[in-house]
């Protein structure tokens, strides 16, 4: 249904210009039959859990991905974390260093491992973390550096590496929104001390719940594995404080048969990433942040920037498309700095950059609720309230009466 007029706007009685959500979930459901080819060995097997075959034989394609020497495969991806900010926090520190604009739970996996998030500012090109951003952040307290690759992007990965050996600190790289991609024709994975990923639904690689790190350091991959299992190193000896973070046997099943797809699933994604810079790109005021067309790239969102040129704010954008059923979201707002209390450092600095990107910023449905064809639909919506901007907000204003 076109949007010819301000009555029909769903937002103002219309009918939805999507009869059922479009999310910005990948969502991706993988090849069923081997699914159930892998499910049917874990029952005929009645190996269900503990380190099973799938979970060893997913373990070993992921790594083989990531080009690798461990891949340790856990029940999510905020265990797998915690379990790797403790196995690799300096004694007698607190402080991480980690960027204010990542996933919004990040803090308390921090607060969890018994830390202190101090921080940092991003990139504005980027909207990462680089050399210039975390070194005023970098004290005689700081334990590790935390340096999550943003969406679409990735952060300055040599200059950290520099950065973490100059101060002797250690780099864990939060690579899930960069799964699948290279750096410098290397695959994400073996970079810093290791590398965490998530397996949720959502994600590229989906096993409906898990997480993964990466690392060539086999001290490290011990202790993840031994942590990971209630701290047990062979049969009924304690070795460490540890909980039960094991991946199960159908996760892992579920994990594989997603692996089997994921080139398809990158092309795909690219392909209905490319159609909404197409349909949006003549639009003044939204621009769609590109990803690096000269590296692999998973291309598994959709993040777009508004600024002064759009007529709508943020919020009066995402209230429009979210009535379309259009689930248009904010990307990482508020700031982990403006709503997490304990943490190190306040209002020392102001995160300027972070900031604006936390209100300008917002994701756009993608994964597999999304075709080519939505992407036009989606792009007429925006070319309609641009057209009837000034009657939208009139409509609006009289609404708020």
């Amino acid at each position: 249904m076109k949007k010819r007029s301000v009555s029909d706007f769903a937002l103002f009685g219309g009918q939805p210009i999507f009869a059922s959500f479009r999310t910005t979930m990948n969502l991706v459901v993988p090849n069923r039959e081997v699914f159930f080819r892998y499910a049917e060995q874990s029952f005929k097997n009645k190996h269900l859990t503990n380190n099973g075959p799938a979970v060893q034989k997913l373990e070993e394609q992921l790594g083989e991905l990531h080009q690798v020497r461990h891949c340790i495969c856990f029940c999510n991806c905020f265990t797998g974390m915690y379990l790797t900010l403790r196995a690799l926090a300096l004694a007698g520190r607190k402080e991480v260093v980690v960027p204010s604009l990542t996933y919004r739970r990040m803090a308390d996996i921090i607060d969890w491992a018994g830390l202190l998030p101090r921080f940092c500012d991003v990139e504005k090109e980027t909207l990462g973390v680089s050399p210039s951003t975390v070194r005023p952040c970098i004290n005689k307290d700081t334990t590790l550096i935390l340096a999550p690759h943003p969406i679409t992007r990735l952060c300055d990965i040599e200059g950290m590496e520099m950065l973490a050996h100059e101060y002797g600190l250690p780099l864990v790289f939060d690579s899930v929104e960069a799964c699948g991609g290279a750096y410098h024709g290397k695959m994400i994975g073996g970079f810093g001390n290791c590398e965490s990923f998530s397996m949720h639904s959502s994600k590229v690689l989906n096993s409906c719940e898990g997480g993964y790190v990466t690392t060539n350091d086999d001290e490290l991959a011990h202790k993840l594995r031994i942590t990971r299992a209630f701290g047990f190193y062979g049969r009924d000896h304690i070795e460490t404080l540890g909980l039960n973070a094991k991946l199960n046997e159908l996760h892992a099943a579920m994990g594989l048969a997603t692996l089997c797809d994921l080139d398809e699933q990158i092309e795909q994604n690219k392909r209905v990433h490319l159609a909404y810079q197409k349909h949006l790109s003549e639009l003044p005021g939204i621009t769609v942040i590109d990803y690096d067309r000269n590296e692999r790239r998973n291309w598994k969102s959709v993040l777009v920037r508004l600024n002064e040129a759009w007529p709508f704010t943020r919020a009066e954008t995402l209230q429009i498309l979210n009535a379309e059923n259009i689930h248009a979201r904010t990307y990482y707002a508020p700031a982990q700095h403006m709503t997490f209390p304990r943490q190190a450092g306040k209002d020392e600095h102001i995160l300027s950059v972070t900031q604006e990107a936390a209100e300008n910023h917002f994701l756009l449905p993608f994964g597999s609720t999304v075709s080519e064809v939505d992407t036009a639909v989606v792009g007429e919506v925006f070319t309609s309230m641009l057209k009837q901007s000034v009657a939208i907000h009139k409509k609006m204003a009289m609404e708020a009466l």
